[in-house]
Parts: structure tokens; sequence; C-alpha cells
């Protein structure tokens, strides 16, 4: 059996391999609390060993240690992209016997078996290339959180595991968009991650996009295929259908990548004259994404809805503006182009939402504190802009939980789900 070693990724905000001391190794992240169980998003499924063997323990053992024992499933990984299966086979009252079992695109099945020991409520055990795995216990739910730990102390990888059913309450799988371009004489196409109610259509649906990689420097993560599983499940509970395309050289589509770069592509752009053409660019293909979901069977086009985080936030915001007759309603998580460190951020984010005024009907701006790209204050200017321009909206702010910067409040549905709802139905009448 190989041994548990995630590779470090990034997803809209969720840094994976935080960074930690030696004395707080086995603290736990403070977001985990706000996750809950869920399928994951791997098309690769964790398999455990076919030597599984789960014994019951002792009617004597310490009813806190014994509610350890059996089989969890899960998810681990930004965007629930590793699939995870955990046998805790045998239980003591110090120790416990664990199989574990990790699945993911790009590294496939992985599998360990591991002696843990109990310490401070937790069962701690390592790995056999040195990485830690933390297991405890919720209160109350009886779930399982997992964490997973280099031995230099950064942090892997964690998630939310479960002993009751996982049942499906969506399709969710991955389509190719045709594009009008070629590339060394193949055709092009587009990648398209759709969730879909169990249900009959068509459904009204929200074609969510993806925000940017950080500050561009690093190429490894523009193939990283990008989703919102929160915001998905959130609409899919209410009978949407929810569309994640990737645009160029984003995650698997085909195409290269170029939203605005220096000109030697070394970062995303901070000056006007590159930073905005790269916005055009993200619009060009959202034109060939919209016309596809505009031709859909199962989307009713007269229950469109547009959205996005991050730079999938102000271009859903100016896309609207551009065609207004098209959508109900825009939601956007946190947008803007390019970050307020940028000496001429004013110069590139307020001038590309001014072109959302257009859009007559109302959109939904959710933000939070302490974001690292769009402080509150630069990005109620840019709704200030947007308003005096003609748009109307409401700029909704959170403070995040802890663990949470402002930037990833689309992680913590709890946090705007009371303005979702209003939103939705204020747009729902004809």
């Amino acid at each position: 059996m190989r041994a548990a070693s995630w590779r470090v990724l990034v997803a809209g905000g969720w840094m994976l391999c935080a960074s930690a001391t030696a004395a707080a190794q086995t603290a736990w992240p403070p977001s985990i609390a706000v996750f809950e169980p869920a399928l994951s998003e791997s098309p690769v499924p964790a398999v455990l060993p076919a030597d599984v063997a789960v014994r019951s323990p002792d009617p004597a053992l310490a009813p806190d240690k014994a509610r350890f024992s059996g089989l969890w499933q899960g998810w681990a990984c930004p965007r629930a992209q590793c699939d995870v299966r955990i046998a805790v086979e045998q239980v003591g009252e110090r120790e416990a016997t664990v199989v574990y079992a990790g699945a993911n695109a790009w590294q496939g099945l992985i599998t360990d078996r591991a002696v843990g020991e109990f310490e401070g409520g937790e069962l701690r055990l390592r790995l056999r290339t040195g990485a830690k795995l933390l297991l405890r216990l919720r209160e109350g739910s009886g779930d399982m959180e997992i964490s997973l730990w280099r031995p230099d102390t950064q942090l892997l990888s964690f998630g939310v595991l479960t002993q009751k059913p996982l049942n499906p309450t969506y399709a969710r799988r991955v389509e190719r968009v045709p594009t009008p371009w070629t590339e060394d004489g193949r055709p092009q196409t587009l990648e398209m991650v759709v969730y879909q109610p169990l249900g009959p259509g068509p459904y009204p649906t929200l074609v969510f996009n993806h925000g940017s990689t950080g500050t561009g420097d690093k190429p490894e993560w523009f193939r990283l295929t990008w989703t919102a599983p929160e915001v998905a499940r959130y609409f899919v509970d209410k009978g949407w259908q929810v569309l994640f395309p990737q645009r160029r050289g984003r995650g698997q589509s085909d195409g290269l990548y170029d939203e605005g770069f220096e000109r030697d592509r070394s970062r995303y752009a901070c000056r006007p004259e590159l930073a905005i053409p790269g916005l055009d660019r993200a619009v060009s293909d959202l034109d060939v994404v919209m016309a596809h979901v505009r031709s859909r069977a199962d989307a009713n086009p007269q229950r469109l809805l547009i959205g996005g985080v991050s730079r999938g936030g102000i271009l859903s915001v100016a896309y609207a503006g551009a065609h207004p007759d098209w959508f109900r309603g825009v939601v956007n998580f946190v947008g803007g182009w390019v970050g307020d460190r940028c000496s001429q951020a004013d110069a590139v984010n307020p001038v590309i939402f001014r072109r959302g005024a257009a859009f007559a009907q109302p959109t939904l701006w959710l933000y939070g504190d302490k974001d690292p790209f769009y402080a509150l204050r630069h990005s109620r200017k840019n709704f200030d802009a947007f308003i005096e321009a003609g748009g109307r909206g409401a700029f909704e702010s959170y403070a995040p939980p802890p663990g949470l910067d402002g930037h990833s409040i689309y992680l913590d549905r709890s946090l705007w789900a009371p303005a979702m709802e209003r939103y939705l139905a204020q747009i729902a009448a004809p």
C-alpha cells in the first residue's frame, strides 16, 4: 500500500498547505467547523483493501473511544477533490488500528494501515511517509474530522467523514463546449462541470465563473479545474442546474490562458492597458459558453442567473450589462479584476464594474472582511461606482469565521444563505 502524500493545491481562496509552528502541529484549522460531510468530487473512488475487518469494541471500553470504531466516508482537499474512506478496525483504551484510503484525480488511490494512539480526544497516527493523520469526533453529530500533516508541520489536507449514508442528491459530470477556435489545426473546446438535479428539466440555470490563480505566477495552478461545491449544492437543492465553465487555458480547457498578464507572462498585469484586455478575453470565452447554454434543452432560458467568485464575480457583472435581457440576476462573490494593492486598481475595477450598470435588474454583491485581495473599503467604492452609473444592487459584507479569510466566504453558506434566499425571492417574480 502506498502511504498518503497529498500535493499542495490552491483553490479559490482556500490555501491548502497552511504553515504551522511545531507547537501547533496538532491544531485544527478553525474553518473546518463550517464544513459538513458530503460526497467527494473526486473522479477516482477511495477503495479500502479487501482484508479490512472491523471488530466490535469491548463493551467495557469508554464510549468516547468506542465511537471511533467502524467505517467512515467523505471528502478532503479543497473543493472536496479527495475521496476518503477510513476503517477503524480495532479500538482499545490507548490505541486503535486504522486503515486509510484516499483518492484523487492526480495521484490515484493511496492506502495505508497503521496503529494510532489516543491523545487529548484525538486519534493520532503516523503514516509510512512520516505524514501525520489526526482524527477526532464532533459532539452531537458524531461525524469525524480529519487532518493530514507533513512531518515539517505543514497542513496538507482536511475534511469531514461520516458513518451515515451519503446518497447523491444531484448528478455531476464534465462536458466539453465547442468553440470557433483552433490550435495547430485542431478544434479547441472548453471544459464545463455540470451539477444537475435528479428530477426532470428544463432547470433554472446558474452559470458560475471562476476567478484567477492568486497573482498569476504559478502556471501549474492554471490547469486545476475550479468548482464551488458549496454554492452548487445550495442551488441544486433548490432545483437549479449549476454550470462551471473553465475559460481558455484553465482547468482542462484548450488554448492559452491569457487574461491580462505582464508582457513576459510572469504575473498578472496591474496596468489598465494590459489588465482590461484580459477581461475582454474572458468575455469572448463567456460569449461561447453562453451561446452553448442558451441552446441547451435542459436550461430554462427564462430563468438564467450568472455569477462567480473574484474575477468571475466582476466578469459576471460586466457581462450582464452587455446582455441585460438574458439574465434574471447576478451574484457577485468578492469580485474584482486586479487586487487593491495594485497602484492602478481604481483605473481597472470600477471601470469594469460600470459596464454592468446597463443591467436593469437587481444584483447581489457578497464580500468579506479581511480579504487579502479586496479590502471592503475598496469593494464598496466599486459598488458605489456601479450604482452611480445606474446599476441596481445590494452590497452585503460578512466577518468570516476563524480560519477563513474574506475572499473565501463562498465556502461558508451559513454566512450568505439568508441574503441569497431574499435575493432569489426578489428576482423570482416575472
